[in-house]
């Protein structure tokens, strides 16, 4: 791979132009680029009486279930009533992907993929937990992950 660095004084803001030869090596580049410039940020999150401060970095996946949403990180399972909707949105990252309509998944996290019945994909995350994505989310699971 070849890089440079070309300083322009003359632009009204920074502007970045990637040059790849395959859209895999691309989206690559830019993950990269959204790990070091976005996912090292905090997330607050309210859970009973207590805010918790984690590492976006931390989060393996989310579920809802009965209005309640599940978080759960490298080392806990986080309880709060903010929407699935609204994390996404704090999250604001490349690596983090809705994959069904009640969960989300950082695609850092996954261990391995598996094909599953009616064309739904099994995604085993590293903290050993299964999330299903389901068929409406596979093609965009696939772009981001480069197969």
């Amino acid at each position: 791979m070849k890089a440079e660095l070309i300083i322009n004084e003359h632009l009204n803001e920074d502007e970045v132009k990637i040059h790849t030869k395959t859209a895999t090596s691309g989206a690559r580049i830019l993950s990269y680029i959204d790990h070091f410039t976005t996912d090292r940020e905090n997330l607050i999150i309210r859970s009973d009486d207590e805010f918790l401060m984690i590492q976006k970095l931390d989060v393996i996946c989310a579920e809802v279930q009965d209005k309640t949403l599940t978080i759960y990180t490298k080392n806990d399972q986080i309880v709060t009533s903010k929407s699935l909707r609204g994390l996404m949105e704090e999250m604001n990252s490349e690596n983090f992907l809705k994959v069904s309509k009640s969960e989300m998944l950082n695609i850092q996290m996954i261990n391995r993929v598996e094909p599953s019945f009616s064309g739904n994909i099994i995604a085993r995350m590293k903290n050993g937990k299964k999330v299903s994505i389901s068929r409406r989310y596979v093609s965009k699971l696939k772009e981001r992950l480069g197969i």
